[in-house]
């Protein structure tokens, strides 16, 4: 199968931002240092998770459209392609990681529920979560056996999560998930399962639409974490839940590759979103070079920190370029190639981590000092997404499967 994309001049990538879109940049980027940096700056350490939560500013997001932005204009949602939701969870996560995770969460989930339902499940779905501001969403793949498993394609991967029909047509879900995140305050739960233990995850998977008040439902712990502590990640279990026949979304068996057609988008957001942190951390350190006075003369001065800004620069800038593209081809690539998702996700996240870390450097000590120094919280939370939404070698290994499916098919 010949995969060169069939891109002329009219319908290439265009390596810059509509009008609407600078708008849209603009104004996130605007509320993440006005309201959301220092906001999670003052609630990370709560003591109780649940109050980590900038609950307010959720609200605030709901009210300007961006936590339904990924479904359809004619339910109330912004239509958002995937080139908007990467500036969109890149400029939150440019505030607070945590946050944009949190918002990350609700875009995937209601783009799976919104695309896999119909009728009176896409109603009552969206009836409860458009009707509440503070209705989170969560994705739930992860157990307690299996973590990036479900990355890679093919194989004998089966999630241990299990459900079984009955003969009135109801289906009953029993398992463990954990390490989740929204997890713990998330009001609707997109949920996959084993239906058919005979086949693998792909051709073998459900998906169901799971509620937080379901008898048999259980957040059994809130994880602690070092890093994106502005969202919660939970443990739950699934003790006998009965679900009605309209819980399952799309077709039996086949929810994770439904899922995955619609998601396409999915690793390109964790791109983005461990990509704007990483731009904070940067910035943070150019402005601390300009300002602060070592050997007689601003560190901005000493060609070593120029060096070392310049390289993050670089990174920053090639990170993005490969995102944008990604998102792009979503859209409008007839031959979308699946790596480059895995592809945006690895690059941006190693990126990220050089680049907090380097950003550290600029520091020196002062980057420990944790209410003194905000750099030290960037390099945590970017450390997480060398696992979260995937392992990197996960993701090497779904890019290699690939290429070897594409070579055999090529001939």
């Amino acid at each position: 199968m010949n995969r060169t994309a069939t891109l002329t001049a009219e319908n290439g990538p265009f390596f810059g931002l509509t009008p609407d879109l600078l708008d849209l940049q603009s104004e996130v980027r605007s509320f993440s240092l006005r309201r959301l940096r220092d906001r999670a700056r003052e609630l990370e350490w709560e003591p109780k998770p649940h109050d980590r939560i900038a609950w307010d500013l959720l609200q605030e997001v709901s009210d300007r459209g961006w936590r339904t932005i990924g479904l359809p204009r004619e339910v109330g949602g912004g239509g958002a392609s995937a080139l908007e939701l990467a500036l969109l969870v890149e400029e939150l996560a440019y505030g607070d990681m945590g946050f944009a995770v949190l918002i990350d969460q609700c875009l995937k989930v209601q783009r799976i529920v919104y695309g896999l339902s119909s009728g009176t499940t896409r109603e009552r779905f969206l009836e409860r979560f458009t009707g509440d501001p503070h209705c989170l969403l969560s994705i739930c793949f992860t157990e307690p056996e299996t973590s990036s498993d479900y990355i890679i394609d093919g194989g004998d991967f089966r999630f241990r999560t299990r459900a079984e029909q009955r003969p009135d047509g109801n289906w009953v879900l029993n398992g463990y998930k954990r390490f989740v995140s929204n997890a713990p305050e998330a009001s609707v739960l997109c949920v996959f399962a084993c239906t058919d233990e005979r086949r693998p995850a792909v051709s073998g998977t459900s998906a169901f639409l799971v509620y937080a008040d379901d008898p048999g439902f259980e957040v059994i712990e809130t994880h602690e974490k070092m890093s994106q502590r502005g969202n919660n990640n939970g443990r739950m279990r699934f003790d006998d839940i009965v679900l009605p026949p309209d819980r399952l979304l799309g077709e039996a068996h086949h929810g994770y590759a439904g899922s995955r057609q619609i998601l396409k988008e999915s690793a390109i957001t964790a791109g983005a979103t461990t990509l704007g942190t990483a731009r904070a951390a940067y910035e943070l350190a150019l402005e601390h070079a300009r300002t602060r006075v070592q050997g007689g003369a601003p560190l901005f001065s000493h060609a070593n920190v120029r060096c070392r800004l310049a390289e993050m620069y670089c990174e920053l800038e090639s990170a993005r370029s490969l995102i944008w593209r990604a998102a792009w081809a979503v859209e409008h690539d007839p031959n979308y190639d699946y790596r480059l998702s895995s592809a945006a996700k690895v690059h941006a996240a190693e990126v990220a981590m050089r680049t907090c870390l380097s950003a550290a450097e600029v520091f020196g000590g002062l980057s420990i000092m944790y209410r003194e120094c905000d750099v030290n919280k960037f390099v945590r939370d970017c450390m997480s997404f060398l696992h979260s939404d995937g392992a990197q070698d996960s993701h090497r290994l779904r890019i290699a499967a690939m290429t070897e499916e594409m070579l055999a098919e090529d001939g």
